[in-house]
């Protein structure tokens, strides 16, 4: 049974996160666990008392909202086996938390999205996420995406680094049961590999052969962003998938951005692997 953990808000994006979960694992007995997180931040002009009293309220007030919302989803008829938890901490210590105790297998949390250049698709509290989470993967979906079937899931890599089968596991066994196409993309300026390069290549190809799996080079169109987007759009791909490792991906995007001043729009949910030495 898989466990899996939406960081859950009652915003739009966190009713879209979980609307994505249900369609992507339907079928598939899991525990999905909505989590609401809460700063708790005692005001100096109430005693402690009060303080305790306000907190405990603020408790009940988010447990009753999350009482009524499993009602409503256990009406439903489905695999999952629903339950609520509720955290005074900051996001991502609760999130961790929260991985470790209940032996999360993903997490999947939503993002506004970004309506123009002038702003950023990956927000503030996803970012810490990423950065924080480093035991399990993360799907990030954008509130305005609306579940399609997967007939492919993109994944970009440069060769650069090794890859396990432990690290590839989650992306495995998606496209197993998905039955789906796995297109695995490399966006490297560079036209040849390098040795290194090309012994990394073989390796996820051993890792990778039983899947139903392409490999292509991408031509480079300006930037990394640019490239990864245009070609998302060309394959109608539904899922892409990055390893989030020190010289990650989000690093490179974010110097992009302050470089050009503009953003990463992915208009498709987005698989972080975390990267396991």
């Amino acid at each position: 049974m898989k466990n899996i953990l939406i960081p859950y808000n009652f915003t739009e994006a966190a009713i879209n996160a979980l609307n994505y979960t249900k369609q992507l694992f339907k079928g598939i007995e899991a525990n999905i666990y909505l989590l609401d997180v809460y700063v708790s931040q005692p005001s100096e002009l109430l005693s402690d008392e009060e303080n305790e009293k306000w907190f405990d309220e603020m408790d009940n007030e988010i447990e009753d909202e999350l009482k009524y919302l499993l009602d409503v989803l256990k009406r439903e008829e489905s695999t999952f086996n629903y339950q609520y938890l509720v955290e005074s901490n900051s996001l991502t210590k609760a999130i961790n938390k929260i991985i470790d105790e209940k032996n999360i297998d993903v997490v999947v949390t939503g993002t506004k999205g970004a309506k123009s250049l002038a702003e950023t698709f990956i927000g503030t509290n996803t970012m810490k996420m990423i950065n924080a989470i480093d035991s399990c993967p993360l799907i990030v979906v954008p509130m305005d995406y609306k579940y399609k079937s997967l007939h492919q899931i993109v994944f970009s890599t440069n060769y650069k680094r090794q890859y396990s089968t432990k690290e590839l596991q989650f992306l495995i066994n998606l496209s197993v049961v998905k039955k789906c196409l796995l297109e695995v993309v490399n966006l490297s300026e560079e036209n040849f590999l390098t040795e290194n390069q090309q012994r990394n290549k073989v390796k996820l190809r051993e890792i990778l052969q039983d899947l139903n799996v392409t490999y292509r080079k991408i031509d480079w169109e300006g930037s990394e962003t640019l490239t990864i987007e245009k070609h998302i759009d060309e394959t109608e791909s539904e899922l892409l998938v990055l390893i989030n490792h020190k010289y990650n991906f989000f690093n490179r995007l974010l110097e992009e951005n302050v470089i050009k001043k503009s953003a990463f729009h992915s208009k498709i949910p987005i698989l972080i692997l975390p990267e396991i030495a």
